[in-house]
């Protein structure tokens, strides 16, 4: 019988060789939410859904269940305040989070950089410079700078990185 490690690892090869991209099984809320509870109690009600129409690099998406999660398949987020702005309800109300409430991975497996490929693709839209490289390899998330705004998920070309819901 094969353990759970070994089959996580046969796991992350094949996901790697067919090219597939991990998705997180949480929706990713917009910024500016301290009280996640809020997103399911209070914008089903919404009805205009205003924090989609003004999101300026169009990555809020609304769920059948009509709450706002972002999208980075194609930009990131600015942390313009336009959704915050636009938000009615009171979900999005707190400035101070200048932040998306996620976790950033890079996949080893998959990176080309990690596999002695100079490729620096995520790290130059990184504005709080939280992709660091040893040397001209192995790039890492510095946690404390990353926020989260998905900026380096969609220039990477082997879908190395994977953000998931804390």
């Amino acid at each position: 019988m094969v353990d759970e490690g070994r089959r996580g690892i046969f796991a992350s090869l094949s996901s790697a060789f067919k090219g597939e991209k991990r998705e997180s099984q949480t929706p990713i809320r917009p910024p500016y939410n301290s009280d996640p509870a809020l997103f399911l109690r209070l914008c089903p009600e919404c009805i205009d859904k205003p924090c989609a129409g003004v999101c300026e690099e169009e990555i809020i998406e609304i769920e059948q269940d009509g709450t706002p999660k972002l999208s980075f398949s194609n930009r990131g987020c600015t942390f313009c305040d336009a959704c915050l702005e636009a938000c009615e309800a009171g979900v999005l109300s707190d400035k101070t989070i200048n932040s998306i409430n996620v976790e950033v991975q890079i996949d080893v497996l998959k990176c080309m950089a990690w596999h002695q490929s100079i490729c620096s693709s995520c790290k130059d839209p990184c504005l709080e410079d939280a992709i660091s490289f040893l040397g001209l390899f192995r790039p890492e998330i510095v946690s404390d700078r990353c926020t989260g705004c998905g900026w380096c998920i969609h220039v990477c070309p082997s879908n190395a990185i994977n953000i998931v819901s804390s």
